[in-house]
């Protein structure tokens, strides 16, 4: 792929877990369109004018890289891949991304006769398990709306920047699923909007996630919901 040369040659002065993540963090801040401005000022302080004009470089190699993996008409997680072919995971801790082939599975097995609602993945990662839902019919980005939650900042950064590039509405959350503490948040808006990405309090992370729950129990509409462990989906069999 294009854009991992691109952060290797960045990785000069910083170490390359660093480079990611200001990656991450400064890619999402240009798709926010200045509505994350301060998230962009952290990180690019540190770095050089010719530094900073790589890390554009990278983001237009990344777009160009989801274009390219496209034309054969499936998806793929770019930007995941590109974390895990930097060998930047924590295995240590058994942080393992699910192979886009069984995501695809999962996505036709908890498929229904459902044609809009809202689908959740608690445990994200890179929101896998969304894109493959939002591909079994080109109608789902716009029926359903998406909702990813990770305690690791990281997944929900990638999460942010697969949401833009497959037209998928809904919100990232970064929180603690188990004990439901927020943190933060992002609303991702479909390109057709002209909005893209905004970022949201955790405030206003539960209150949507209220609003839902609201709405499901007024008009009966279920969650999807996709398991988030390896061992959740081999019950499916």
């Amino acid at each position: 792929m294009k854009t991992i040369p691109i952060l290797k040659q960045l990785a000069h002065s910083q170490h390359l877990h660093n480079i990611f993540d200001d990656f991450l963090n400064m890619s999402v801040a240009a798709l926010s369109m200045q509505r994350d401005e301060d998230r962009y000022l952290e990180r690019a302080k540190k770095y050089k004018p010719d530094d900073l004009k790589l890390f554009g470089n990278a983001l237009g190699a990344l777009m160009m890289d989801y274009e390219e993996r496209s034309i054969d008409g499936n998806w793929h997680d770019c930007i995941g891949n590109i974390f895990e072919e930097l060998e930047l995971s924590n295995s240590r801790t058994g942080q393992f991304f699910t192979p886009e082939s069984l995501c695809n599975l999962i996505a036709e097995i908890t498929n229904s006769a459902i044609k809009k609602g809202t689908v959740n993945d608690p445990s994200t990662g890179s929101s896998r398990n969304l894109i493959a839902h939002s591909r079994l019919d080109p109608q789902n980005r716009f029926n359903f709306t998406y909702i990813g939650q990770d305690l690791d900042e990281r997944c929900c950064l990638m999460s942010v920047i697969n949401f833009v590039m497959y037209g998928m509405k809904g919100v990232v959350i970064h929180c603690n699923t188990l004990t439901m503490e927020i943190y933060k948040g992002w609303r991702i808006y479909m390109p057709e909007t002209g909005w893209m990405v905004a970022p949201i309090t955790a405030s206003e992370c539960a209150q949507f996630l209220t609003t839902q729950k609201e709405i499901e129990e007024q008009k009966q509409q279920p969650i999807i919901n996709i398991p988030s462990t390896f061992g959740e989906q081999m019950k499916l069999f």
